[in-house]
C-alpha cells in the first residue's frame, strides 16, 4: 500500500512538471489516481493578463495627459497664431529674441520693425511673441 502511494506521488510530480496547462494536470492526476476527471474552473475564471482594469488605467492616464499637457499647449498655440495674424502697422511688439519695436510694414510672412530712429529690421511674422500694450486677460 505504501509502495502504491509512493508511485502515485511520483507520477503526480512528473505530471505537474510536464503539463503546461491546469486542465491537463487535473486530468492526468485524476486518471492516475483512478478518479473521475475534474473540470478545471479556475483557469476559466482567471482574468486575462491585459484585463479591463488595466485598459481603464491606461485610458485614464492618457486623458489626464491630454487635459494637463496637450490641451493647454494647443490653446496657447492658437492664441499665438491669432495674435500674429491680427498684427497691424503701428503695433509695438516683442520678438522671441527680446527686441522691442514698432511695426512699420507687414507682409504675409515678414514684419519690419523700427527699433530706433532710422533702424528697421525685418523679422518673420512667427518671431513676434507678444504685443507690448496687449490687453490683459481677466
Amino acid at each position: 500500500m505504501q509502495n502504491t502511494a509512493m508511485n502515485n506521488v511520483m507520477i503526480l510530480a512528473q505530471a505537474v512538471e510536464a503539463a503546461p496547462a491546469t486542465t491537463q494536470v487535473v486530468e492526468t492526476v485524476s486518471t492516475t489516481i483512478g478518479a473521475e476527471p475534474a473540470v478545471a474552473t479556475d483557469s476559466a475564471q482567471q482574468p486575462p493578463a491585459f484585463g479591463m482594469s488595466t485598459l481603464l488605467i491606461w485610458i485614464l492616464i492618457f486623458v489626464g495627459f491630454y487635459f494637463i499637457l496637450i490641451r493647454p499647449q494647443t490653446k496657447r498655440q492658437k492664441a499665438m497664431q491669432k495674435m500674429q495674424n491680427e498684427l497691424k502697422v503701428g503695433d509695438s511688439v516683442y520678438t522671441q529674441s527680446g527686441i522691442i519695436g514698432k511695426i512699420v510694414s507687414l507682409d504675409e510672412t515678414t514684419v519690419t520693425l523700427q527699433v530706433s530712429e532710422g533702424t528697421r529690421i525685418p523679422f518673420l511674422r512667427a518671431a513676434v511673441s507678444a504685443l507690448v500694450n496687449a490687453p490683459e486677460k481677466k
